[in-house]
């Protein structure tokens, strides 16, 4: 099986005491003898689950970052391929902005269809 993180290249023990606060979702461990470069440090997203019985473990998950294919950058968010085939088109105006919304995200989805016609021609 091939090792995709060095972080768990070995299995080590640690006995120490736990700290769980339920009004805030946290989770807390300190080793009883704590040693310097024992384990490396890391940090990551993942699932933790926390057993009636205590126990309580956590598994990483790998970040999939976004593989889409710009096709048009726009004022105000993008036209796209993603990763699937698919074509995305992303507007986001701010209401602080000052501008006409409706109108905005009209002639930006409209800058968007040429564009994306223009790219399916290509193809």
């Amino acid at each position: 099986m091939k090792q995709e993180n060095s972080i768990f290249a070995k299995e080590v023990s640690l006995q120490g005491c736990a700290f769980i606060n339920e009004s805030v979702n946290l989770f807390s461990f300190a080793p009883d003898d704590p040693v310097p470069g024992l384990v490396p440090r890391f940090r990551s997203y993942g699932t933790a689950q926390q057993m009636t019985d205590g126990t309580f473990d956590f598994v990483p998950h790998p970040r999939i970052r976004a593989n889409s294919k710009l096709i048009k950058k726009l004022a105000h968010g993008r036209a796209s391929e993603t990763r699937d085939g698919a074509i995305q088109l992303t507007l986001k105006v701010f209401k602080t902005e000052g501008v006409n919304i409706n109108e905005t995200i009209l002639s930006e989805a409209v800058e968007a269809a040429k564009a994306i016609r223009e790219y399916q021609l290509k193809r």
